[in-house]
């Protein structure tokens, strides 16, 4: 690919990425270019990616190249120790691409330090906010749930609280058109004083601006849609993310072993499972919080959530997503102040 035709997004993915590398990250990219909008430059070992590249005859490959890397960042890695032992690692080289304006975001399945770290480092943050922050919906009984923070920061002042309302409360609007979205603390009671200090005094601070907080809700409320925005600090949030997932998984199970093998139990199944894993379908959620677009997608992810994914860097481009966050964040931390 010698350049990005008009009209077209470029978005970086990190080909070394989540569990399965290159051979997941390959047809991924060409699944997503097939789809329309976007350009797909692979970044990770050149070698491993041409011989799956090399496995597909299609027109997709027009629109993919390779940008080499040496070193991958695992899971449980210390980030910044890694930047400073792995700078040519591939995600450190995929927010490179974007830094230099080779590609409008990168994508990510593998450590979520990692692509903190590497967003954090060549993008900045915006004004006030050390460390970006992961939100989205969690729970597919209430699709436009967004939950922030889901596990990058995992303690929390209540005045980053306050900043994540104003992330998530942008996020909403862009992102699934909610005109005015309701924003809830998650806690231990929906009355007024129930939960911690961190809580207590998020609630005060979030009560002066105008936002249309709505207080607190519990955790059986996710499921309903009682709230556009849910906050929590990443540690609460990280907790509900990966119990809905197991969850899912155990449902799925056990409707299989009670109804046996046939497809109406297979389409059951299919739907609980959707429903509990809401990420697959969006492949990834954007690092809020940091000037540029970060896509960070689980590890385990197959063909098509990886596509979706960039599928997600696409749409969150076309919204305006990254540019809106800060003037939502000085107009709601100007309503603190007052």
């Amino acid at each position: 690919m010698t350049g990005t035709p008009e009209g077209i997004i470029s978005i970086a993915l990190d080909a070394m990425g989540g569990d399965h590398g290159p051979v997941v990250m390959v047809p991924a990219a060409l699944k997503a270019i097939g789809e329309g909008g976007v350009a797909v430059t692979l970044v990770g070992d050149a070698e491993a990616i041409q011989v799956e590249l090399d496995k597909y005859d299609t027109p997709e490959k027009q629109l993919a190249q390779i940008v080499p890397a040496e070193g991958v960042v695992e899971e449980g890695e210390s980030p910044a120790r890694a930047f400073r032992s792995k700078p040519k690692a591939s995600i450190f080289v995929s927010a490179g691409v974007v830094k230099m304006g080779k590609a409008t975001g990168f994508v990510s399945m593998g450590s979520t330090g990692a692509s903190i770290a590497a967003a954090t480092v060549m993008y900045g943050t915006l004004d006030g906010i050390d460390r970006g922050a992961l939100g989205g919906p969690v729970v597919g009984y209430s699709p436009n749930t967004i939950i922030i923070d889901l596990g990058t920061n995992v303690d929390t002042r209540p005045r980053l609280l306050v900043d994540f309302a104003a992330l998530g409360n942008v996020m909403s609007k862009h992102i699934y058109k909610n005109e005015n979205p309701r924003v809830a603390l998650l806690s231990v009671g929906s009355e007024k004083g129930k939960g911690n200090a961190q809580i207590n005094e998020a609630t005060d601070l979030l009560n002066s601006t105008g936002l249309n907080f709505i207080g607190n809700i519990e955790p059986n409320d996710l499921p309903f849609g009682k709230a556009e925005v849910v906050l929590c600090d990443g540690f609460v949030g990280n907790v509900i993310l990966k119990l809905t997932e197991g969850l899912g998984d155990a449902i799925v199970d056990h409707v299989k072993e009670a109804l046996g093998e046939s497809p109406e139990t297979e389409k059951l199944t299919k739907e609980i499972f959707e429903r509990m894993n809401i990420l697959e379908a969006f492949g990834g959620g954007p690092l809020l919080g940091v000037n540029g677009l970060a896509i960070v997608g689980h590890g385990a992810s197959g063909v098509n959530a990886v596509a979706n994914a960039i599928g997600t860097a696409r749409y969150v481009v076309e919204t305006g997503l990254i540019e809106a966050q800060q003037a939502e964040l000085d107009k709601i931390r100007a309503e603190v102040s007052e």
